[in-house]
C-alpha cells in the first residue's frame, strides 16, 4: 500500500480545474463575435480534498496556461488547449507535496503525467450580463493522470478593459483516472475532490475581429 501522512486540515489544488476555467472564460467574451484568440496571463488551480475522518486541505498551483480560439461557425465551441502543471501543486507541506506529485500524480513519468490538459471545450449561450458578470454552464474533455475523461461544471465570466476574467468549478472523482485516494494510517482523502479554476486572459492583437 502506498504511505502518505496527512494533517488533519492542508491545502491541495488541481490541474484540471484550471483548463477548465480557462476555457469558460474565452467563451463567454467571444460569444457575440467573430474568431478570436485569447491567452491566459495569469491564474491559479484550487483543489479542494476531503478527508475521510472530516474535514479538509487545498492544493494549489498559479502555473496553468494556454490559448483558445473561438470557432467562426459556433459561437460556444472553442479549439486549443489549457495546461496545467502538476510538479507544482502545493499543498503548504513539503512530504504530502512529494507524495502526492510522484506517488499518487505519476508526475515522474513523462508530461502526459506531469501536466493536466483540458481540450474541446464547449460552452452553453451565456445569459446577458447581470452586474457585469456571466454564468453558464460548460463541458470538455480532461486530460489527467494519463486518462481521458468528458468533464462538466459551472463558469461566471466578467469582461473588463478588454480582459477576460474568469472563475470554472467542477468535481471529479480520482478513480476514474485511476488516482488511488492517498491514505495513511485508516486515515485519507475522499474518491470525489472540488476543482476551482480562476485566470485572466487577454484577447491577442490578431484576432480577426480587429480589437475590442
Amino acid at each position: 500500500m502506498k504511505s502518505l501522512t496527512w494533517p488533519a486540515a492542508g491545502r491541495h489544488p488541481t490541474v484540471r480545474g484550471a483548463l477548465v476555467l480557462a476555457v469558460l472564460s474565452i467563451a463567454g467574451a467571444s460569444s457575440a463575435r467573430g474568431a478570436e484568440s485569447w491567452s491566459i496571463s495569469a491564474g491559479e488551480v484550487r483543489v479542494r480534498c476531503r478527508m475521510t475522518v472530516g474535514g479538509s486541505f487545498d492544493a494549489v498551483t498559479p502555473s496553468v496556461s494556454g490559448t483558445l480560439r473561438q470557432q467562426t461557425q459556433d459561437a460556444g465551441s472553442f479549439t486549443g488547449e489549457l495546461l496545467v502543471d502538476l510538479a507544482t501543486l502545493d499543498t503548504g507541506i513539503g512530504l504530502r507535496n512529494d507524495h502526492l506529485r510522484t506517488t499518487y500524480l505519476d508526475t515522474e513519468r513523462g508530461p502526459d503525467f506531469r501536466r493536466a490538459a483540458l481540450s474541446g471545450v464547449t460552452l452553453e449561450e451565456p445569459p446577458p450580463e447581470r452586474d457585469g458578470r456571466r454564468e453558464t454552464m460548460f463541458s470538455g474533455t480532461l486530460t489527467l493522470h494519463g486518462v481521458q475523461r468528458a468533464i462538466e461544471g459551472e463558469a461566471e465570466l466578467r469582461r473588463r478593459n478588454g480582459r477576460m476574467q474568469v472563475e470554472a468549478r467542477f468535481s471529479l472523482s480520482l478513480d476514474a483516472f485511476d488516482i488511488p485516494p492517498p491514505r495513511y494510517l485508516g486515515i485519507g482523502v475522499r474518491d470525489a475532490i472540488e476543482i476551482t479554476v480562476r485566470f485572466d486572459a487577454a484577447r491577442d492583437e490578431m484576432s480577426s475581429d480587429g480589437g475590442s
